[in-house]
């Protein structure tokens, strides 16, 4: 069974890792959801670690995925078992009451840039990092294909991840005093000032009734995802491995979720046009078929991978390959097109937002033009598929 994380204690954790008494400083962030964070720093080493403490209490996007049981605690607690390159780089979680604390290395250093006026990403470690993606998608997941998956397996809900920061969410959060909420509602009523009114109305009607969306999506093959790929989530470490922290919103769902957060999470710093993106990571799905699925040691190489979470991830593993793109993500246009309408939906208040202030993203493009291409996109696509 996966072990939870309130089977052990934070000062039996700390106590674990050396840090027994040890003082936390404030460690400034960049998220959204409530989640606080310290830095701590063992005194025998030098060794920094990074605290984080969240709860239903404090964490809006915990109560608005129903993370009842903190699915990133899950996460951090087994250790997770991933696909080389990649590693969740968790010293595990333990119980603070009813909050959950999550240790982990302090990795700012190795964290890279998503927000506009960070520099352009480095397209050879942008390919680098779109390559691991790919081979965590084409991963066997059996998980993925049980009808209890959602029961057996931390998972976001699909509706509620894709109306996470909707109009009518970003009114509810900012009408219950969450900062962030004054921050979305702006920029959806930006959107609406700057966006055709055709695209206006389709993020309208979407956020009445997702259930045209979720209809299209539920045609296409499921996968697992990691579910916030900005790319400050994401650290290239010096020996290769490619870490990826924020599980929070880890589901089991179409690609083309992952695939348009990723894209407008991150239009910021992207130095590539989505299409040449997207291209980039259907053809590291495509080459790597067949392959052996290789799963690196754990963060802590004292630690094992519990046998569900091996079964859930890879199945086999002594004869696991990656799967063939029919079979990771089915009809790829109807993949892009989904993405096109994912990523509208999801962040069209930073696109607004961006347009009226003359940004220009990491592409090099006008963020005024983007928001109208990608308008002309989802519209186009929602014709063809909603």
């Amino acid at each position: 069974m996966l072990r939870h994380w309130d089977e052990r204690t934070l000062s039996d954790l700390l106590a674990e890792h050396g840090l027994t008494g040890v003082g936390e400083m404030p460690f400034a962030n960049d998220g959204w959801s409530g989640a606080s964070l310290t830095r701590l720093v063992r005194p025998t080493d030098g060794t920094a670690f990074i605290l984080k403490r969240t709860s239903w209490a404090v964490d809006w996007i915990a109560r608005s995925t129903r993370d009842h049981a903190l699915r990133e605690g899950f996460i951090a607690a087994m250790p997770f078992p991933l696909p080389e390159p990649l590693v969740a780089p968790y010293h595990g979680a333990a119980a603070e009451g009813t909050t959950v604390a999550i240790l982990m290395p302090d990795l700012s250093d190795r964290l890279q840039g998503w927000e506009l006026g960070a520099a352009p990403a480095d397209p050879d470690d942008l390919a680098r990092i779109l390559d691991a993606v790919a081979r965590l998608h084409a991963a066997p997941w059996p998980v993925a294909a049980t009808p209890d998956a959602g029961h057996v397996w931390p998972t976001a809900p699909l509706a509620e991840r894709l109306l996470l920061l909707a109009p009518r969410s970003a009114a509810r959060l900012a009408g219950g005093g969450v900062t962030a909420g004054h921050r979305f509602v702006e920029g959806w009523a930006a959107f609406g000032r700057r966006a055709p009114a055709a695209a206006v109305d389709l993020v309208r009607l979407l956020d009445a009734d997702p259930s045209p969306l979720l209809g299209a999506l539920h045609h296409l093959p499921s996968t697992g995802l990691h579910g916030d790929l900005k790319l400050s989530n994401v650290a290239l470490l010096e020996d290769g491995r490619i870490a990826l922290i924020d599980w929070q919103m880890t589901m089991l769902a179409p690609v083309a979720i992952e695939l348009g957060w990723l894209l407008v999470g991150n239009s910021g710093v992207l130095p590539d046009r989505p299409e040449a993106v997207l291209e980039t990571y259907r053809r590291a799905v495509a080459a790597h078929t067949g392959e052996p699925v290789g799963v690196g040691a754990p963060f802590d190489v004292g630690r094992s991978f519990p046998a569900d979470a091996l079964d859930a991830v890879v199945g086999d593993a002594a004869t696991a390959r990656s799967r063939a793109p029919q079979v990771v993500h089915g009809d790829w246009a109807a993949q892009v097109d989904l993405a096109w309408i994912v990523g509208l939906l999801l962040r069209g208040w930073r696109k607004g937002l961006d347009a009226e202030a003359g940004a220009t993203l990491g592409s090099g493009a006008a963020a005024a033009d983007d928001l109208a291409w990608w308008c002309d996109r989802a519209l186009e696509a929602a014709a063809r598929r909603l």
